[in-house]
C-alpha cells in the first residue's frame, strides 16, 4: 500500500495524480453511501450467518444489491460527465466501466476478504489480502508503463487483481454453505427488511457525511485552484492515510473479531466492557503512531514519493492529525453498530462535513495552501468529540488509558528534529529504521503493560 505511492508519483505528473484522487473520490460516494450500509449489516450479522449456514445466502442477496447500485452508477455518471468538464480528464466509457467494475468486484473481494478474517480464516485472510495488494501493484504498473500513464490504468490494474484472488477467497468463504433460493425467499420478510432499512439507512446518511467531509475538498480544491494543487495536498495526505490506514487495518484485523464475538448475545454492561478492552488497547497505538508520523513524515515523503512531491512533507504533518481523529471516531463508531443505534452517528458527521464544506468554499486559502489540511483536521476533531459524548449516551464506555505514560513514550520522537538534516534516501532510511523500531518496541510495552492489567 505504502509502496504504490511511490509508484504512483514517479510515473504520473502532479496533474494526473490529481486526477486519481478524483477518480477515487467518484467512487467513493458508491462505496461509503450506497454500498458501505449494507456491508456493515452484513459483517454484523456474519457470525450468526456461519453458524445458520446462511452465507453463500446473505452473499448472494448482497450481490444483487451491487448490480442496482452498478445500474444506478451508470446514470449518474453519465449525468457527471454531461455537467462538468470532467469529459477532458477522463474517457466517459472507460470511466463508466472502471465504476460499475469497482462496485461489483472490488465490493465483492473486500467483503469476503475481510469476510473470512471474521469467520476465522486469518492466515486465509492476510495470504489473500497482501497477495492482491502485490499483484495489484505489478499489473496497475504495468499498464500505466507499457500503456499509458493515466490514472484509470492503474485502477484498472488493481480491479485485474481482485478478479484473478476472487475465486480463491470465495471458495473459503461459502465452505459448508448452499445456496438455498427457498430459504432466502422465506427469510426475506417485512419485518427484516424494516430493520434493514432502520439499520442502514443511518449509516447512509453517515457516509454520506463522511464522503462529503473526507472527499469533498478534492472537487473544491480542483475547482478554486487546480488539479496540480489537489495532487500535492492529496499526496501528503495521503501519506498519512496509508500509515494510519495500514495500521488501521491490522489492528481491526485482530480486535474486531474479538470485540464481535464478546458482544454476541451479550449484555449491556458486558458490550461496554468489550468496547472498553479494545479501547484501552488500540487507542494508545493511535498516539503513538500520530507523533511518529509527525516526527517522521519529511522521511516518510522522501522515501514513499518522488523527489517532486518532497514539499509535500508539511500536508503530510498536518494529516497525520486528521487521520487520528478519523481512526478514532471510528473506533467510536463500533458502540453504535453493537447497540443497533447507528443513528446517533448522524450528528457528529454532520457538523464535522459543514466546518469543512463552508469553510473551504467560503474562504480562499490560494496563498495559503496549508490551511486547507488544517480546516479537514479541526472537522475531524469536532466529530470526534461530539462521537464521544453520542456513544457516551448508549453506552458507559471509558477511555482506560494511561496518557501520561504514552506521552512519556512520545518524548524520544522528538529527537528527530535535533539530528542533522539530510537529502539522502539512506539517511532517510536510518531514520525512519530507527525510529520505526522504536515505534514498534513502544507499542509492544504499552499493550503488554495494559493486557497484564487487564488479566
Amino acid at each position: 500500500m505504502l509502496a504504490s505511492i511511490r509508484l504512483l508519483t514517479s510515473l504520473f505528473t502532479p496533474e494526473e495524480v490529481g486526477n486519481y484522487y478524483l477518480a477515487l473520490s467518484i467512487l467513493a460516494f458508491f462505496n461509503l453511501v450506497l454500498l458501505n450500509p449494507p456491508s456493515m449489516y452484513f459483517s454484523r450479522h456474519l457470525l450468526e450467518w456461519k453458524l445458520s449456514k446462511n452465507l453463500l445466502n446473505a452473499i448472494f442477496i448482497f450481490f444483487l444489491w451491487m448490480l442496482i447500485v452498478a445500474v444506478i452508477s451508470v446514470l449518474a455518471i453519465t449525468i457527471l460527465f454531461d455537467t462538468t468538464n470532467y469529459i477532458e480528464k477522463f474517457n466517459l466509457e472507460l470511466f463508466i466501466l472502471f465504476i460499475v467494475s469497482a462496485i461489483i468486484i472490488s465490493t465483492t473481494h473486500r467483503n469476503l476478504i475481510y469476510g473470512l478474517n471474521t469467520i476465522g480464516f486469518r492466515k486465509e485472510f492476510v495470504v489473500f489480502l497482501v497477495i492482491t495488494l502485490m499483484l495489484g501493484v505489478i499489473f496497475s504498473s504495468a499498464l500505466v508503463y507499457f500503456h499509458e500513464a493515466k490514472s484509470l490504468y492503474w485502477l484498472y490494474g488493481v480491479i485485474l487483481s481482485e478478479v484473478l484472488m476472487l475465486f480463491f477467497a470465495f471458495k473459503f468463504f461459502i465452505r459448508g454453505n448452499v445456496l438455498d433460493l427457498k430459504k432466502i425467499q422465506i427469510t426475506i420478510t417485512k419485518d427484516r427488511l424494516k430493520n434493514i432499512v432502520k439499520f442502514t439507512t443511518p449509516i447512509g446518511i453517515t457516509t454520506f457525511l463522511m464522503w462529503g467531509q473526507s472527499m469533498s475538498y478534492r472537487f473544491i480544491v480542483d475547482y478554486k485552484y487546480s488539479a496540480e494543487v489537489l495532487g500535492f495536498i492529496s499526496i501528503g495526505l495521503g501519506m498519512s492515510s496509508a500509515v494510519f490506514g495500514s495500521l488501521e487495518a491490522i489492528l481491526m484485523q485482530y480486535f474486531s473479531p474479538i470485540f464481535l464475538k464478546d458482544i454476541l448475545n451479550a449484555s449491556k454492561p458486558q458490550r461496554a466492557k468489550a468496547w472498553n478492552k479494545m479501547a484501552s488497547l488500540v487507542i494508545p497505538i493511535y498516539i503513538l503512531a500520530l507523533v511518529f508520523t509527525i516526527a517522521m513524515s519529511k522521511e516518510l515523503i522522501s522515501i514513499l514519493t518522488d523527489p517532486k512531491f518532497h514539499d509535500s512533507y508539511i500536508y503530510g504533518m498536518v494529516g497525520a492529525s486528521t487521520e487520528f481523529f478519523r481512526v478514532i471516531s471510528n473506533l467510536l463508531n463500533n458502540v453504535s453498530q453493537s447497540e443497533y443505534k447507528t443513528q446517533y452517528t448522524i450528528m457528529p458527521y454532520a457538523i464535522g462535513f459543514l466546518v469543512a464544506l463552508f469553510t473551504l468554499t467560503i474562504f480562499d486559502f490560494g496563498e495559503n495552501v496549508v490551511m486547507i489540511p488544517i480546516v479537514l483536521s479541526f472537522s475531524y476533531f469536532f466529530v470526534c468529540i461530539v462521537m464521544y459524548v453520542q456513544m457516551k449516551k448508549l453506552l458507559n464506555i471509558k477511555l482506560n488509558v494511561n496518557f501520561l505514560k504514552v506521552l512519556a513514550f512520545s518524548i524520544p520522537f522528538g529527537l528527530i528534529f535535533f539530528l542533522p538534516v539530510s537529502s539522502s534516501i539512506f539517511h532517510s532510511m536510518s531514520y525512519l529504521g530507527f525510529f520505526g523500531a522504536y515505534f514498534l518496541l513502544s507499542v509492544w510495552i504499552v499493550v503488554n503493560y495494559k493486557l497484564k492489567r487487564i488479566k
